[in-house]
């Protein structure tokens, strides 16, 4: 007979997983995690401090086709901006939502996921002017992100993950 003392929980939480759930994933995953969550938020706010501010564009733009000499009726133009705003909120949504939706499977284990963050974390660096300044401190947290779930407890964690997804023979 073994003298057999409980683990702690912090202990068996990642020992592997349990009835099919990952392993808990590691402090710099998770640490990941929150940045990206704060990094979607911050770009929820861009999205309303811009539509917020979307009045004086609109200002100019009539200007702009009057000193043009166009001729277009302010029906026609508060459609065309109507629809703009809309379209650029549907979008901007589904970017923080999808935004999110890849966080939450990076921080289970997936891959894929881990590397569509760094595309988009790439990309985002083009957008790093915009959003009043709300665009750079995205960028920032994204950045830190990223480097966080590519450190050695990260690269550990997700090939353990991909280990237990792995089929066996």
């Amino acid at each position: 007979m073994t003298d057999q003392t409980p683990s702690s929980p912090a202990s068996s939480a990642s020992s592997g997983p349990v009835g099919g759930v990952p392993a808990t994933p590691p402090t710099p995953v998770n640490a990941a995690f929150w940045l990206y969550i704060a990094s979607a938020a911050i770009s929820l706010i861009a999205l309303i401090v811009s539509v917020a501010t979307i009045g004086p564009l609109t200002d100019d733009l009539r200007r702009q086709l009057a000193s043009q000499g166009q001729q277009v009726s302010d029906s026609a133009v508060s459609a065309a901006i109507g629809a703009s705003i809309a379209i650029s909120v549907v979008i901007g949504v589904l970017y923080i939502a999808a935004y999110v939706i890849f966080a939450v499977f990076m921080r289970r284990g997936a891959n894929w996921a881990r590397i569509v963050l760094l595309i988009v974390t790439v990309l985002s660096l083009f957008g790093i002017v915009g959003g009043y300044g709300l665009g750079a401190v995205r960028v920032v947290l994204g950045v830190i992100a990223t480097v966080l779930i590519f450190l050695k407890p990260a690269n550990d964690y997700f090939a353990a993950a991909k280990a237990r997804t792995r089929p066996t023979a």
